[in-house]
């Protein structure tokens, strides 16, 4: 009796560990999968600041949505810089 319930176990623990591991790779691709556009986003506003000359000019960066035809729901550059994910 006692090797079953030990059988029974480890059969709990080998499904928990494959569903642990199932739930990691899908957090892993999907964070994977926004690293790019994370990446596009931030080079957009900072070529943007650069190339801005006034302060009239950062104000608008301020306001711009990094990735043009993205949806309205991303960040603007000004969120970017005030969070500190711009240098």
């Amino acid at each position: 009796m006692d090797e079953d319930s030990g059988r029974k176990r480890g059969a709990w623990a080998g499904q928990l560990g494959g569903l642990i591991v199932i739930v990691a790779l899908i957090l892993w691709f999907v964070q994977t999968r926004k690293a790019p556009t994370n990446l596009l986003q931030r080079r957009d506003c900072e070529r943007a600041y650069e190339a801005a000359r006034t302060a009239s000019d950062t104000a608008a960066v301020d306001q711009r949505r990094p990735v043009l035809g993205q949806s309205t729901d991303t960040l603007t550059c000004g969120t970017f810089r005030r969070s500190g994910r711009l240098p």
